[in-house]
């Protein structure tokens, strides 16, 4: 198992944000990402953060969105109070 990388919730936003922006259709107006949060996790492969994702629009940015949170959940787990601070 490959361990993950700890970072901040705001750094993980701006990281999945920009992609997102890049990625998503230009003629949706109406979809954005919310700041990620921590969650418990049982297994050490699963993410221990959560977005909460858009309903469906027409431009399919929920299904990007659960794309980039599957690619990045694999990188990035959220630092919790005890984790080194993230630089």
């Amino acid at each position: 198992m490959k361990k993950k990388m700890p970072i901040s919730a705001g750094e993980l936003y701006v990281i999945l944000e920009r992609e997102f922006r890049m990625r998503h259709s230009r003629e949706c107006k109406s979809c954005y990402i919310l700041l990620p949060y921590r969650v418990d996790s049982r297994d050490d492969d699963a993410a221990n953060w959560e977005i909460i994702v858009p309903p469906e629009c027409p431009y399919g940015c929920s299904a990007l969105l659960e794309e980039l949170i599957e690619n990045y959940s694999a990188v990035y787990d959220l630092a919790g109070d005890s984790d080194e601070r993230v630089k």
